[in-house]
C-alpha cells in the first residue's frame, strides 16, 4: 500500500494596518520558492494569502484543506495576526504541525513561543531544505514524531522544560535546486497576479549594516540563482502570465558583475524586451553594469544610501563612503534610468549638521524617488542587541504593543529632521526630470536604447508634446517590433488624446505580444476610462512611501 503524501499549507496575512497597501498584503517572495521545493520533489504544497479574511472564512478554509503541515509567514509587522493564524490552524485541524517561518520568529523564539501556544515549531532561517525534510520524515513515518529530528528547527521540549534546537541546517549553496516560483504556483485568494513579477534571484548580502538582519538571517556570502535560470523565470511569466515589466528585491542585485553581465546579454539577445527595475549597494555598481543593465531593460534603480554623513555611515556599519555614494547616483543619472534612494535619520550620534549633509545630497543627487523613515530596531540586528542589552527595550515590548517598530530616538530632533528632509525631497522632485539635453546626452552616447525613448516620450506627455512622444514610441515600434511596450505605450498615449481607433489598433499589437498581459487586458475592457500610466509600470516603491515613516514615528509607541 502506498504511503499517502503529506499535504502542506503556507498561509501569509497582513494585519490589519497594512490593508489597502499592495506592497504589504502581497504574498512573500519566499513563500513561492518554499513551494516550488516541495513540488518539485512531488510533495503537496498550496499557498494562501488570508489578508482581510474573517476568522469563519478562514476555518471554513483551513477545515476545507485538511493540511498535515500548516506553515506561517511571519514577520514583526504581522506577528500577531500570524498568532491568530497558527491557533486557527489548530483549531481546524488538531492533528496538523503548525509552522512559523520568518525573522521575527528566527530572532525572537522564546518570546514567540510564549504568546503562541499553537505554534509546534520554528523554522530557522532559510526554510526550504528543512520543510522539504519534515515532508520526507512524515512519508517515511506517517504519525510519528520523526518529524521533529528535523535539523534547522526550533521546538517546545517534549518534557515542557523549554526549547531545544535541532541540528544546524546548512545553506543551499545551489539555489537553482528550488526551482522557481512560476513553475509550481498554486495559490488561493490571489488578487493580483502581477505580484510574481517580484522576483529574487539572489541570498545574502556582504554588508554588515548594524541595523539590517539580512547577516543573521541569509548570511553574510552572496549566493545567486544561474543567470540561465533567471532569464527562464522572466520567460514563463511572460508565457503564462503575460508580464512584462519585473522587479529584482535582491539586497545586492548586482553583486557579482560578471554574473550581471552575462544575465544582462541573455536579456537582451532573448527578444523578451522586458522593463525591470532593482536594488543594490553604491560600491557595487560601475559603468560597465549600469549600461549593459539599461539596454536590458533596467529603468529604475534604487541603493540604499541611507545617510549623507560620512561619520553616520560608519556609525551604521554600511561599509561605504560618500565617495561611492556620489559616483554611484552620478552614473545612474549619466546612463539615464530613473533613480531611487532610501534614506533613514533619527540615528544614535546623528546631529543636525550630519542632517543636513543628507539635505545636501538630496539636492546634489537629484533622485527621481526617495523613501525616508526614522532608524527601526528589528529583532536580528546589532543595533537592536545592543540597546536592548542596555535595557532601553522592554522583553514584553513586542507583546504589549500592536506596532512593529521600535524606533531608535524618540526625540525632537528626529521630528524635525523627517519633516525637514521631507521638504527638500519634494522640493527636488522638479529638477530631478531629465531635462531635452540630458535626454540627447544619454542618445549621443548610448545609441539606440528603448529604455531612453520611453523616458523621452513619457517627460514629453507630462508636459503635452504628444507629437514628441509619439516619435519616441515610433522608433521602437520601428526599431523593435517585437517590443510590447512601444506598443503599449503608443496606445495609452493615442486614448489620452481621445484617437480611439488608434489606440485600439496598437492595444491589440501589445496583446499580440504578450497574450494574458494583466494591464493590457483591463485597458481592453475599459476603452470608456482614462488610465493613468502607473496602471500599466508601478516602481517598486512609490511617492506616497515616503512619509510613511514619519506618519507612523509621530504616532510610536513609547519604550
Amino acid at each position: 500500500m502506498a504511503t499517502k503524501s503529506p499535504k502542506t499549507l503556507l498561509l501569509y496575512s497582513a494585519p490589519k494596518s497594512g490593508f489597502g497597501d499592495e506592497w504589504m498584503t502581497f504574498l512573500p517572495i519566499g513563500l513561492g520558492f518554499l513551494q516550488a521545493m516541495l513540488k518539485s520533489k512531488g510533495f503537496d504544497c498550496r499557498l494562501a494569502n488570508l489578508s482581510g479574511k474573517s476568522k469563519a472564512e478562514i476555518l471554513a478554509y483551513l477545515k476545507k484543506q485538511q493540511a498535515d503541515v500548516i506553515g506561517v509567514s511571519m514577520f514583526t509587522f504581522n506577528r500577531k495576526r500570524s498568532y491568530e493564524l497558527l491557533k486557527m490552524a489548530k483549531e481546524a485541524c488538531p492533528a496538523c504541525i503548525t509552522l512559523a517561518g520568518g525573522p521575527h520568529p528566527t530572532h525572537l523564539a522564546a518570546e514567540v513561543f510564549e504568546d503562541c501556544p499553537a505554534l509546534d515549531a520554528i523554522v530557522k532561517g532559510e526554510g526550504e531544505p528543512i520543510l522539504l525534510g519534515i515532508a520526507e520524515r512524515l512519508q517515511a513515518a506517517p504519525g510519528s514524531t520523526l518529524w521533529r529530528k528535523t535539523p534547522g528547527l526550533i521546538l517546545r521540549a517534549e518534557d515542557g522544560s523549554g526549547l531545544i534546537e535541532t541540528a544546524s541546517q546548512p545553506v543551499l549553496e545551489d539555489l537553482d535546486v528550488m526551482g522557481a516560483p512560476v513553475q509550481h504556483f498554486e495559490a488561493d485568494f490571489l488578487d493580483d497576479i502581477g505580484q510574481l513579477s517580484y522576483i529574487s534571484t539572489s541570498r545574502g548580502c556582504p554588508a554588515t549594516c548594524n541595523f539590517c538582519n539580512t547577516p543573521e538571517f541569509w548570511g553574510t556570502s552572496i549566493r545567486f540563482r544561474g543567470p540561465e535560470a533567471v532569464l527562464e523565470e522572466m520567460r514563463l511569466l511572460r508565457e503564462k502570465h503575460g508580464l512584462t515589466y519585473y522587479s529584482f528585491r535582491d539586497d545586492t542585485f548586482t553583486g557579482n558583475r560578471g554574473r550581471i553581465l552575462t544575465l544582462m546579454e541573455l536579456i537582451q539577445g532573448s527578444g523578451l524586451h522586458p522593463l525591470w527595475n532593482c536594488q543594490s549597494r553604491v560600491n557595487l555598481v560601475d559603468e560597465d553594469r549600469l549600461v549593459a543593465m539599461k539596454r536590458a531593460g533596467c529603468e529604475f534603480m534604487q541603493f540604499g544610501v541611507e545617510h549623507g554623513s560620512e561619520k553616520v555611515l560608519l556609525l551604521l556599519d554600511k561599509g561605504t563612503s560618500m565617495k561611492h555614494v556620489r559616483q554611484a547616483l552620478s552614473l545612474v543619472r549619466k546612463v539615464g534610468m530613473n533613480l531611487g534612494i532610501y534614506l533613514i535619520t533619527g540615528i544614535p550620534g546623528e546631529t543636525w549638521e550630519d542632517v543636513e549633509l543628507t539635505a545636501q545630497l538630496i539636492r546634489d543627487a537629484k533622485p527621481h524617488d526617495a523613501q525616508l523613515s526614522p532608524l527601526a530596531l528589528y529583532p536580528g540586528t546589532r543595533m537592536y542587541d545592543q540597546i536592548r542589552a542596555e535595557g532601553r527595550i522592554s522583553r514584553e515590548f513586542f507583546r504589549e504593543s500592536g506596532d512593529a517598530e521600535i524606533f531608535a530616538r524618540q526625540d525632537a530632533h528626529t521630528e524635525k529632521a523627517l519633516k525637514y528632509l521631507y521638504g527638500e525631497i519634494e522640493a527636488v522632485k522638479a529638477s530631478a526630470r531629465y531635462t531635452p539635453a540630458e535626454f540627447a546626452q544619454q542618445k549621443q552616447w548610448l545609441g539606440f536604447c528603448a529604455v531612453t525613448n520611453l523616458l523621452c516620450g513619457e517627460a514629453a506627455e507630462d508636459t503635452g508634446r504628444f507629437r514628441e512622444a509619439e516619435a519616441e514610441y515610433d522608433e521602437i515600434i520601428r526599431r523593435e517590433p517585437g517590443n510590447f511596450w512601444g506598443f503599449m505605450k503608443r496606445a495609452l498615449l493615442f486614448e489620452k488624446q481621445e484617437l480611439m481607433k488608434q489606440a485600439r489598433a496598437d492595444l491589440a499589437e501589445a496583446l499580440a505580444l504578450a497574450p494574458g498581459n494583466p494591464e493590457a487586458t483591463e485597458l481592453a475592457g475599459l476603452w470608456g476610462l482614462k488610465l493613468r500610466k502607473d496602471r500599466v509600470r508601478q516602481p517598486a516603491h512609490g511617492p506616497a512611501a515616503v512619509m510613511k515613516g514619519a506618519e507612523a514615528y509621530l504616532a510610536r509607541p513609547k519604550i
